[in-house]
């Protein structure tokens, strides 16, 4: 049996087979890889539990740079990549330095190119191409959208955490006002500070809750920002009290969020730099980015809510168990 010696630039917590991170997807991957492989984890480190944990079938060893010579004798050990990062770049260069060559995977989740710009200007996009240069030399990609890197057919998948509790009876609410939700991270690439800046220019009354953000930020009377939440039932009760999820982001892969948002028959707003987030699902809609075009697709959404909701009965969405299924084939069949 193969084992995988994963690096991730998330602060993550273990105890024997018990994880927590910032991060649910995060763990999600590790749940999967953990289901038939052993794990080696190089991470940052947290010393206490943090927004999400999970108990896992396999327990992890939490490696330091010390300890990775441990595995120098390991002939099945296999490399698994989180995203890319200078520090994962670092911590790739030390692997190869102290165990030689390793083969194994990057698994990009979002469009590096577009986040680099996002965070730092154009000088980013060179950053992150230089990365991504070095390391697909080295290293298979998984993607989970063709968008964001054209992998190979058999090397896309597609990431959910959707499980029976999420299509547990719907709730019925009011449409009679715009009332949104984004959930998430609440950075620039993120795309919520230009949302901010499009609502102070909207004309009609609105509500819009911000998950994931801090009491630091300054709320108004239409305007509230939530701590992240961790549990599936508050997750989806979020969802359920609010009739319009937003997702303001200019970069993305596959965003559990819209699955999420879709299970839960809540309609979705997009804007154009992210459009292929649409794909065959009904119930997501496209809007440029001013608040001209944003008040018109609230206003549609909310006028045709009902014949919406029944159009999106009809998605098919792919769910957690599937997921995990086909991150493992891959693991198991490529080497």
């Amino acid at each position: 049996m193969k084992d995988y010696l994963v690096i991730s630039n998330d602060k993550i917590f273990c105890k024997n087979n018990e994880i927590s991170s910032s991060y649910n997807d995060t763990i999600n991957i590790l749940e999967a890889i953990g289901k038939k492989f052993k794990i080696f984890l190089l991470s940052r480190n947290s010393k206490k539990k943090i927004s999400f944990s999970k108990k896992i079938d396999r327990k992890i060893i939490k490696l330091n740079y010390l300890s990775i010579l441990s595995l120098k004798k390991n002939k099945k050990i296999n490399l698994f990549m989180i995203s890319i990062t200078p520090r994962n770049l670092i911590n790739f260069l030390i692997i190869r330095l102290l165990l030689g060559e390793v083969s194994g995977y990057i698994y990009l989740r979002s469009d590096g190119y577009q986040e680099y710009k996002a965070k730092i200007g154009i000088i980013g996009y060179f950053i992150y191409h230089i990365m991504l240069s070095y390391l697909k030399k080295k290293l298979k990609i998984i993607s989970v959208s063709n968008t964001i890197y054209h992998s190979e057919k058999e090397l896309i998948v597609t990431p959910s955490e959707l499980d029976k509790h999420w299509f547990a009876k719907n709730k019925k609410i009011q449409t009679d006002f715009p009332n949104l939700l984004y959930l998430g991270r609440v950075k620039v690439e993120k795309g919520v500070f230009s949302l901010l800046k499009l609502f102070k220019k909207m004309k009609n009354d609105f509500k819009l809750s911000i998950v994931g953000g801090s009491k630091s930020f300054r709320e108004t009377s239409n305007i509230s920002f939530v701590k992240v939440v961790s549990k599936k039932k508050e997750i989806v009760k979020m969802y359920d009290g609010h009739n319009i999820f937003i997702l303001p982001s200019f970069t993305e892969g596959s965003p559990k969020v819209i699955l999420e948002s879709l299970a839960r028959l809540r309609p979705i707003i997009v804007f154009t730099e992210i459009k292929h987030v649409k794909s065959n699902f009904r119930g997501i809609y496209i809007c440029k980015r001013n608040s001209s075009s944003l008040e018109k697709k609230i206003n549609y959404i909310l006028n045709n809510y009902v014949r919406i909701q029944e159009k999106m009965k009809k998605n098919i969405l792919p769910n957690k168990a599937h997921f995990q299924k086909e991150l493992i084939k891959i693991l198991d069949e490529n080497f």
